[in-house]
């Protein structure tokens, strides 16, 4: 109840009127206080918001964004260097150890953004509280564990290039550190994309980056009562056109939805 009563006053000076205040807040207490508590209602499917194959032009400048950015520019770079790796053994010029080792080197530095994107998204989810963006978090969160997983299986395989760790030869390291940093390009790059939804879930939700109908999606995939929803998507359409009451029925819609 606490979260929802700064609703009604928003809604008033949308509104603009003290009169209305006096007329419509009881009304309003009412319908909030016959609502049930936010847990009490099945959660529906997420809300489809901002498909995670959109460019990465799209992805909002926000920490999420950047750091979603650099998951995919990190992942292009441990795919090539694995292609590099791949290619060695059947090259007589090539220096298979130096391809594993670069192949390892990059797939590393790939989960590691990787994991910082991760990060992100799920700051973000905490941020907004809506239910998309808490699955996006969890996927980049999965991903990221994948690409570690992949980048140690490089350096495992460029150690046994180098020191005979795995009594592997030069060229079956090159090999197998290829296919471990193809493994973390992947994963990286799954990273990035579950990370920029994150990103761009949590830009709806700022007056900047504020479009109404894909914010009453997430309204309406958030776990809450239906009155609760209705009366979160009438405090938005009366505050849409006042940037600062927009940003202020948003952070009260992230409060609710948290």
């Amino acid at each position: 109840m606490s979260k929802l009563l700064p609703i009604v006053v928003i809604l008033l000076l949308a509104a603009g009127g003290g009169w209305l205040f006096l007329q419509g807040a009881d009304d309003e207490a009412e319908v909030l206080a016959q609502a049930p508590a936010q847990g009490s209602v099945e959660a529906p499917a997420p809300a489809e918001v901002a498909p995670a194959d959109a460019p990465q032009a799209d992805v909002p400048q926000t920490d999420a964004g950047a750091a979603a950015r650099l998951a995919e520019d990190a992942a292009q770079a441990a795919g090539d260097a694995a292609q590099l790796a791949d290619e060695a053994p059947s090259d007589p010029d090539a220096d298979n150890q130096a391809a594993a080792e670069a192949a390892a080197d990059a797939a590393a530095d790939a989960a590691a953004i990787a994991a910082d994107a991760a990060a992100e998204a799920a700051r973000a989810s905490e941020d907004t509280g809506a239910a998309p963006a808490s699955a996006a978090a969890d996927a980049a969160e999965a991903a990221a564990v994948a690409a570690l997983d992949a980048a140690d299986r490089a350096a495992a395989a460029a150690a046994g290039a180098t020191a005979g760790v795995t009594a592997l030869a030069p060229a079956e390291a090159a090999e197998e550190a290829a296919t471990a940093a193809q493994d973390a390009a992947e994963a990286a790059s799954d990273t990035a994309d579950a990370a920029s939804i994150a990103a761009r879930i949590e830009a709806l939700l700022t007056p900047e980056g504020f479009d109404r109908a894909q914010v009453d999606r997430i309204i309406d995939g958030a776990t809450l009562a239906e009155p609760q929803k209705q009366t979160l998507k009438e405090l938005v359409a009366a505050a849409e056109g006042n940037p600062q009451l927009l940003a202020q029925a948003l952070e009260q819609v992230k409060a609710v939805m948290r």
